[in-house]
């Protein structure tokens, strides 16, 4: 008996430490392998220069499992690298990598930003600037790896039992071990402040939603396919509190559009100064839908350029017997003879691409008195036409989830043309906020591959 007592007594004090126990990493007192590769002073670690590693050295037999992480990080403009959990000195290629890389995006030699779960859970936007300061916290509790920048959530994982891993990534998986701090290609420098380490009690594993969309969203990730819904709004019931969520949740990037244009909630520079202001640092690309042909005469270039893309679609405008129509409101919608209109929607689209946006949204869509006749309405020589606009303004095609557009003629010609490809949801609130299922399967059916899809690049606006 006296046995059991004295081994339950030394479980709980076990328990204890673990649940207690502290460590910090920077600072000159810090134990770091190689301390040669980095200058520790203070309470800050520096890491200059490319491809370099060095690793935390916590004490014999020690080693993290469940914990929370947390830095203030200073990154310098060209800054890249990451903080590794779960890895081992020995086995470098174990654990997971935390990105640190504010650079703009739009490159894919940069493609992985700050707060991505390398490979498995990527972030394509950027929540500052390059030369910036932030927080990061890393929590690990059993299989559920979530990550915060200043606050926010970028990553919130569930590691599946069996999770998808290529044979390059086989070993990125859920462990214990140590922690390292790498550089990667062209890093100029980065500053961590303040790295602390606290081990967590473990729980109950938590289960996996779907299996089967995980594995398929880590396959893309895995691709370094930008998987990214640049057409969401914060309609209805959706708060943006709970988009953050669940695009954390889904390894689904949002971009959070503002609908913007006569009769819509922005309308001037003031409305939309207001509403930049709203979004700055949040863990979203930063969208702007210009609503109707009005629009470019409504806002200020400087402001326009201040959005990460702006987009918009052909569902709003005038035809040529002077009634400007909103095509999803059949009170408003003027079609007369379907040649015709179909004749004239194509000229507003060649028109609207030469707009500066970056992606044609709702493409294709009919009013819905035509919607029954897309197939003949939508000839060849229609296509061609809008295809050739998209490809001589350098406009990206949405995959729209929602309207479940355009055709599968449309991605064919459009892909062949060299177009690139945009996912989109355009949902009218939280209920149909989903995964885009339809536009993945897309992406799959016609084979897209990442160098097919659109990356933001910010457009003159003249």
């Amino acid at each position: 008996m006296k046995q059991l007592t004295l081994a339950a007594f030394v479980i709980l004090l076990a328990v204890s430490c673990t649940q207690q126990k502290n460590y910090r990493l920077t600072g000159e007192s810090a134990r770091w392998t190689d301390p040669d590769m980095i200058h520790l002073s203070g309470d800050s670690l520096l890491m200059e220069g490319e491809f370099k590693q060095v690793f935390f050295r916590p004490g014999l037999f020690d080693s993290f499992e469940n914990f929370v992480l947390t830095a203030h990080i200073g990154t310098m403009r060209g800054a890249n690298g990451g903080i590794v959990f779960h890895t081992s000195r020995r086995n470098p290629d174990k654990g997971y990598e935390v990105r640190i890389n504010n650079s703009p995006v739009g490159d894919w030699d940069q493609l992985l930003k700050t707060g991505s779960l390398s490979s498995i859970r990527n972030v394509y936007y950027t929540m500052m600037e390059e030369e910036a300061w932030f927080d990061l916290e890393i929590r690990v509790v059993e299989n559920q790896v979530r990550i915060r920048i200043n606050g926010q959530p970028v990553v919130n994982y569930t590691e599946p039992v069996m999770p998808f891993r290529t044979t390059e990534l086989e070993q990125r998986k859920l462990g214990s071990g140590t922690f390292a701090v790498r550089s990667h290609a062209g890093n100029t420098g980065f500053v961590i402040t303040d790295m602390q380490v606290t081990k967590l009690p473990g729980e109950a594993k938590k289960e996996v939603e779907d299996p089967d969309f995980t594995r398929q969203i880590t396959q893309l990730h895995t691709r370094k396919f930008p998987v990214v819904d640049y057409h969401v709004h914060i309609k209805g019931d959706l708060t943006m509190e709970e988009a953050l969520e669940q695009s954390a949740r889904l390894g689904i990037n949002y971009g959070i559009a503002a609908n913007c244009g006569l009769k819509f909630p922005i309308q001037n520079d003031t409305k939309l100064q207001e509403y930049l202001e709203s979004i700055h640092r949040l863990p979203i690309f930063k969208a702007m839908q210009a609503e109707g042909r009005e629009w470019t005469d409504m806002f200020s270039p400087e402001l326009v350029n201040r959005f990460d893309y702006a987009f918009t679609d052909a569902m709003t405008w005038t035809n040529d017997r002077g009634t400007r129509m909103r095509l999803w409101i059949p009170e408003e919608t003027d079609v007369g003879d379907p040649g015709d209109f179909m004749d004239q929607l194509v000229a507003q689209i060649e028109k609207i691409v030469t707009e500066p946006i970056a992606i044609y949204v709702n493409p294709t869509y009919l009013p819905a008195e035509l919607q029954d006749r897309y197939e003949e309405l939508w000839t060849e020589e229609r296509i061609d036409r809008v295809v050739a606009a998209l490809r001589d303004n350098n406009v990206a095609l949405e995959i729209n989830n929602r309207y479940q557009l355009p055709g599968p003629r449309f991605i064919v010609k459009a892909k062949a043309a060299g177009v690139k490809f945009a996912m989109g949801t355009n949902n009218t609130g939280a209920p149909d906020l989903g995964r885009l299922d339809w536009a993945i399967e897309q992406v799959e059916t016609f084979n897209l591959q990442p160098s097919d899809m659109y990356l933001p690049e910010k457009r003159p606006m003249e």
